[in-house]
């Protein structure tokens, strides 16, 4: 060992020396192990953790938003199923209120008929009730200047039912 240090010392280096600064280092090192490092090394961690939680977080968002995508699809999807179910039974209504206003019409203008008919059928009555009036008051005027007098009023009376009577048959 003698050889060792021998030769060491000729090139400089002395092992007291050399023994003070490895003393000196490892007490350095220790001193930055326990009070740097590990300080150090759990910031890191920590980061290390923080970046993969938002990693996470951000694969979880990811799928998230693929489902919400997904599931707003559906929902359009329904929506557009609706649409038509309400379009096709406003079809459905509409032509069920088109048959109703027609039918509706129908018997309107059916009323509005029988009304005329009632009305014509009652002008008609009124007409030949005053023909048959007229009537009688011409035949009596033209008895009346044929025989050139004037009946009794009983007389009158009969001669006139008598008229009337055959005028309705």
């Amino acid at each position: 060992m003698e050889y060792i240090l021998d030769t060491l010392g000729k090139i400089g280096f002395e092992w007291r020396q050399g023994l003070f600064n490895l003393v000196n280092f490892l007490i350095i090192f220790w001193i930055l192990k326990r009070y740097a490092f590990k300080p150090l090394m759990k910031a890191i961690n920590e980061r290390q953790d923080a970046a993969r939680e938002a990693h996470d977080n951000f694969e979880s968002a990811k799928t998230e938003l693929g489902m919400a995508k997904q599931r707003a699809q559906t929902l359009v999807d329904e929506a557009k199923v609706e649409a038509n179910k309400v379009i096709e039974k406003s079809y459905e209504q509409a032509a069920l209120v088109a048959v109703e206003m027609k039918d509706k019409a129908k018997k309107e203008i059916e009323a509005l008929v029988e009304q005329a008919k009632r009305n014509i059928e009652i002008d008609k009555k009124e007409m030949k009730e005053a023909l048959r009036k007229e009537t009688v008051e011409l035949v009596m005027l033209a008895t009346e200047k044929i025989i050139r007098e004037r009946l009794d009023e009983k007389k009158d009376q009969e001669y006139i039912k008598e008229l009337i009577g055959s005028l309705k048959s």
